[in-house]
């Protein structure tokens, strides 16, 4: 089982330097995550259930293509950078990680039911690939990977770490021998990030601070294993890019996955695309990502910080407004400006109005409390120190993490319309 859980410039600016850096890519997410009460797609045509499951299945593989582009972008980024290391390679390498986050974030909407991201490939499931934790593995002990600070999960682990261990040999099937090492769900050897970590470093600054983690661009040119950490972040963050780009094949028209779902009847592929969003909605974004944080932070700084999902980066408050839009778009059928069409929450619409202007309103309120977190000028581990769970003392964390459930109540009533049990 894995559990899911961040360069010089503070959190408030990331984005800024996205734009500079990728204006195209951006121009696509933000279209993406324009969000607002025209998103309201009913008219008085009626929808079918097979319209908006063709329609979701339609979103999926397309933000699923949309994310192995940008992570593509970023791989290309990272080889130049590791092949002729400079200052300003290594700032491009990380921009071009924050801006590849930002569409694979909504992908996470379709986690939670039977899909194939979690689904383990056997004969029951031979589309099953099982890969969710090999990409967005966390939190993470980073000293699996690389060198840490004393007293930061140094001497974890017998071997030292994988670059530091030049017996080690870094190759794609040595890599993900190490992934729960001796049991340690927190052993992540892969994925975003493991790429995040390598680019980054630890954030060792308390979160008042407000600054990310500061790792040097000289840590691959003339540090200790240099070499070793450029040829390991190579290589994981080609196991990235495979793994999304799996996604990709088995959603596309006549992929392993997209057949068998297609193969489904209405309410079973209905309840795995609704799943996702109440997943998130009532408790791996709200719970998991954000409440968890608060607690074990206890509002006396820095505890909450091993919780936050970003945590090297300081990305989480583009995590977590990616992952809420995500959810979003499944509800209300549309994504970026390409696909704007039938969706569950027209279907409810058409059974009961008043339920459905809850759902509307509910989502749009969580949407609006998702924002102040990320669009505030202070990073989600401070934001969190200022709050406690425990003592009722609330913040933007805390509200939205409260709205997002209140949210996923309502996509539950609705899908009750519906003859669906998402909380099965």
């Amino acid at each position: 089982m894995f559990l899911n859980y961040t360069n010089s410039f503070a959190k408030s600016n990331n984005i800024k330097h996205i734009m500079k850096k990728f204006p195209f890519l951006i121009l696509l997410v933000s279209l993406a995550f324009a969000c607002s009460s025209d998103d309201d797609n009913s008219s008085d045509t009626t929808v079918t259930k097979q319209q908006v499951i063709d329609n979701y299945a339609n979103i999926v593989y397309q933000s699923y293509l949309d994310s192995y582009n940008a992570a593509v972008t970023m791989k290309t980024a990272i080889d130049n950078f590791v092949d002729n290391p400079t200052e300003a390679g290594f700032t491009t390498a990380k921009d071009a990680w924050l801006a590849a986050r930002e569409p694979y974030g909504q992908t996470e909407a379709y986690r939670g039911n039977n899909g194939p991201v979690e689904t383990e490939q056997s004969n029951a499931n031979p589309w099953g690939i099982g890969n969710e934790g090999l990409m967005n593995a966390w939190p993470v002990e980073e000293a699996l990977m690389d060198y840490v600070t004393d007293g930061a999960g140094a001497g974890s682990f017998d071997f030292g770490s994988i670059v530091g261990n030049t017996s080690i040999a870094i190759t794609e099937a040595s890599v993900l021998s190490y992934v729960e090492y001796q049991d340690n769900e927190a052993a992540v050897s892969t994925g975003w990030h493991a790429v995040e970590f390598l680019l980054w470093g630890q954030d060792n600054t308390m979160p008042s601070a407000r600054i990310a983690g500061q790792r040097q661009w000289t840590d691959y040119t003339t540090a200790t294993n240099a070499d070793r950490r450029g040829e390991y972040l190579k290589v994981v963050t080609s196991m990235l890019v495979d793994d999304i780009n799996k996604l990709v094949v088995t959603w596309n028209t006549g992929g392993t996955y997209r057949t068998y779902f297609d193969t489904l009847t209405e309410d079973e592929a209905l309840y795995e695309a609704v799943r996702g969003p109440f997943f998130l909605a009532s408790d791996e974004l709200s719970g998991e990502r954000m409440l968890v944080a608060v607690d074990s932070d206890g509002g006396i700084g820095g505890l909450g910080q091993e919780d936050e999902h970003s945590c090297f980066s300081d990305n989480t408050h583009r995590d977590i407004y990616a992952n809420a839009r995500g959810s979003y778009n499944v509800i209300f059928g549309s994504y970026s400006n390409a696909i704007n069409g039938p969706s569950f929450y027209d279907l409810v619409k058409q059974i009961n109005p008043t339920q459905a202007e809850a759902l509307k309103t509910s989502a749009d309120e969580a949407m609006a409390k998702v924002n102040v977190i990320a669009n505030n000028n202070d990073p989600f581990d401070y934001l969190i120190t200022q709050e406690s769970v425990t003592d009722g003392q609330n913040g933007p964390v805390i509200e939205a993490a409260r709205a997002l459930e209140d949210w996923g109540d309502e996509i539950s009533a609705s899908a009750t319309l519906l003859g669906i049990n998402v909380q099965q």
